[in-house]
């Protein structure tokens, strides 16, 4: 009996074992089997297994020619690593693990002599295609454990339901012996036999680059066809600005470097080879050298172009220093791009008729990257704009005139969002008093400092040159404008030991010099300017010089009268046959007229009156002349019409305190120099602050005194010969001439009365 125990006993521990290592193996205990149930409409591999496929951490695939074994590294990417490594296809590994977690079985076909006769047709020993995958055991240690293993065949003639009632798939013969060894042939939903219609070799990732552009930091471009000295771009981060540091320190253009990171990622291979196998054609053309925020760098060698056998489309080789293979690129596309077929197709292209956006993926021929296309040199890579400065960014500006005692001055009075009350620029000339400025001339000469390309670069500082000699050579040692721009100071602040202090580190004043230089070979002269400290010299577009002016006429407001409704008193309109003459009266908002000696009154529309006033209001001149035009002095001997405006102003200035603070510019070198005396007489009135709110709280109490204003406008067409026609204007009261769009003026002699 105790023979028998034992015996029994030692056949226990053996099965117990050999189940262990079988769940250890496979995860199942179906190989001691044999056998496993499979129904129609039911998973190929079990709900427990399906599950752990995104834990998948190794996969064998194997043809009749080969075998491969990949792994999964901590960062997520699949890199081959037998026969030797190189990277798999992330697409190609989620393809395979979506097939196995998502096939359903459709049919079964038993082993059967029928069968066996078939196999051919079917695939799974002709061509088949073998597949195991494992993941960690789940015990903490390292051992891997397999959780599907099964041999694609060939595509079946079924179409499976694809699950939603409505639409089918296709289907491929199967065979798997992960639940033993069973031979049956299996009918299962979805194909992905296309991933190896090149082989094994096609698993290979045909992108060259795999990283996010964000993570670029620098890259670096070498000519090996052009002895010039490397392109190196840096940025301190993804949010921070492009800049080039070699051959010169000057801005890129930032669109263009981070659609070239874009493009450089994009890139993908038409043939992934093994190097030992191929070489690449010729020597390389460029080498570019990429820098992640983590990681080694990567280094891409693009060689020389040539013609396919089959087509003679533009190819390159390429390679990187991190994976054994050789890339073939597209260079250009099929279509050639000469003659005249391309002519008119990018004549088609450059329309605007599509978005930017749209317009970029048509010529990239639906989003392939070409290695011709890549803009590789420093004139491509490097910024043409004058400077990066917008207009919500400022809030001080001063122009300065080589041999001139007069200074422009432009001041931003902020305004208040909440209460709806907008941003005021003001200007000074020379020592004249602030006046508005009209906001879209000063946000257009802000904006056209980025917005106007330079017509070229003239010239870099380089290292190691002596400075003043460059800067002199090309007349920035007296230039003829110098430009001050000061940033808008950081509106959230604190107070940290009794010291106000900005949140946001305030950025420091820029100053710009704009230089007329004569090219001694030439002799033609034009605009240069430059950045104090900055490296490049620019060759500037008349657009840009033309907005730097000093006359009163260019900058200030284009509107012709201000006032708000409440102040209007009498509003007259010179018609030809008779004046009409309307009174206003604000509390009533009611109107009351005479037209010549009728009086009218019932015949006034308000709704009309009020919007003539309106636009009264709202009426801005085209261009300020000066006083002594003589074209707009001849047509206006015979006024057309006239608009008087009788106001009655309140005076507010007893219950205003207005401070401007000018800070004095103190600049070196090149950089002129600018004061205001105000600045102490207005720290002396302040010293006093609850004298001071006394005062405002008295003034405001007390009845504002009134001064009555007239402004008296006439209009007339112009006499000379215009394709658009316009009218001049003038302010009787002070003589100030202007012009006036048509249509406005047209507006003047608007019906106020009902026939």
């Amino acid at each position: 009996m105790r023979i028998i125990s034992t015996v029994l006993l030692t056949l226990a521990a053996i099965f117990s074992v050999t189940s262990a290592v079988f769940l250890t193996i496979d995860g199942n205990l179906a190989r001691l089997t044999g056998w496993y149930s499979f129904k129609p409409g039911m998973p190929l591999f079990s709900s427990e297994n399906t599950e752990r496929l995104s834990e998948v951490k190794w996969m064998r695939i194997s043809d009749l020619h080969e075998t491969i074994e990949c792994n999964k590294e901590k960062d997520g990417t699949w890199w081959i690593t037998a026969p030797f490594r190189d990277r798999l296809n992330p697409a190609m590994a989620d393809t395979i693990l979506n097939f196995t977690g998502h096939a359903r079985v459709v049919d079964t076909l038993p082993y059967n002599k029928m069968t066996r006769s078939r196999l051919r047709e079917y695939g799974v020993q002709s061509n088949p295609h073998q597949i195991t995958l494992k993941a960690p055991d789940g015990k903490g240690s390292e051992d891997l454990t397999t959780v599907a293993r099964y041999t694609l065949g060939s595509a079946s003639p079924w179409l499976a339901d694809a699950g939603d009632g409505k639409s089918v798939m296709p289907t491929t013969y199967l065979r798997t012996n992960f639940y033993g060894k069973d031979k049956r042939i299996h009918v299962v939903s979805g194909n992905i036999l296309n991933i190896f219609k090149d082989g094994l070799s096609g698993l290979r990732d045909p992108r060259p680059l795999l990283f996010s552009p964000d993570s670029l930091r620098e890259i670096h471009i070498t000519s090996h066809v052009q002895d010039t000295k490397p392109v190196v771009l840096q940025r301190a981060s993804a949010e921070t600005a492009w800049n080039i540091v070699s051959p010169c320190i000057t801005a890129a253009d930032q669109d263009k470097v981070n659609t070239l990171a874009a493009s450089f990622v994009s890139l993908s291979a038409v043939k992934v080879e093994d190097n030992t196998l191929v070489q690449p054609n010729g020597k390389p053309e460029y080498t570019i050298t990429f820098h992640t925020e983590q990681g080694d760098p990567v280094e891409l060698k693009l060689y020389s172009t040539f013609d396919a056998p089959a087509d003679g489309q533009k190819l390159c080789h390429a390679t990187v220093n991190n994976r054994p293979v050789v890339f073939t690129l597209q260079a250009e596309p099929r279509v050639s791009r000469k003659g005249s077929y391309s002519r008119i197709v990018n004549s088609i292209c450059n329309l605007p008729v599509l978005p930017a956006r749209a317009m970029a993926q048509i010529k990239s021929n639906a989003g392939v990257v070409y290695t011709g296309d890549l803009p590789l040199t420093l004139g491509n890579l490097r910024s043409l704009k004058f400077s990066d400065i917008v207009d919500r960014d400022v809030e001080r500006v001063v122009l300065k005139v080589l041999d001139s005692n007069e200074t422009l001055k432009l001041l931003l009075i902020p305004g208040d969002v909440e209460n709806e009350v907008s941003d005021i620029w003001m200007y000074s000339i020379g020592n004249s008093r602030y006046a508005e400025a009209e906001e879209m001339i000063v946000r257009r000469f802000l904006n056209g400092l980025s917005s106007i390309p330079v017509r070229g670069i003239e010239a870099d500082v380089q290292a190691g040159e002596n400075r003043n000699e460059v800067l002199k050579r090309y007349g920035f040692d007296k230039p003829y404008y110098s430009l001050y721009i000061r940033p808008k100071s950081c509106l959230y602040r604190a107070t940290l030991f009794g010291v106000d202090l900005p949140l946001v580190k305030d950025r420091d004043a820029r100053i710009f010099y704009i230089s007329r230089y004569r090219d001694p070979n030439s002799g033609k002269s034009k605009w240069l300017g430059m950045e104090r400290g900055g490296n490049t010299i620019y060759w500037l577009s008349t657009r840009l010089t033309r907005t730097l002016s000093l006359s009163e006429n260019y900058w200030r407001d284009r509107d012709i009268v201000h006032f708000p409704i409440s102040a209007l008193r009498k509003l007259t309109l010179g018609y030809s046959q008779a004046p009409l003459a309307l009174n206003y009266d604000y509390i009533g908002e009611s109107w009351s007229g005479t037209l010549g000696s009728e009086d009218v009154t019932p015949r006034i529309n308000p709704h009309r009156a009020q919007y003539y006033v309106r636009q009264l209001q709202k009426l801005k001149v085209s261009e300020w002349l000066d006083k002594d035009d003589e074209y707009a002095l001849e047509s206006l001997k015979n006024p057309v019409f006239s608009v008087k405006v009788e106001l009655e102003i309140t005076d507010y200035s007893q219950a205003e305190a207005v401070v401007m603070n000018s800070e004095d510019i103190d600049h070196t070198n090149l950089t002129p120099s600018f004061g205001d005396s105000r600045t102490e007489k207005a720290q002396e009135a302040l010293k006093e602050s609850s004298e001071t709110d006394e005062a405002l709280r008295n003034a405001a109490l007390r009845e504002h005194e009134t001064h009555a204003r007239t402004i008296t406008i006439e209009i007339a067409p112009s006499t000379e010969n215009s394709d658009k026609p316009f009218f001049y204007g003038r302010i009787v009261e002070t003589g100030e001439l202007f012009v006036l769009p048509f249509d406005d003026a047209q507006g003047l002699a608007g019906s106020i009365l009902d026939m």
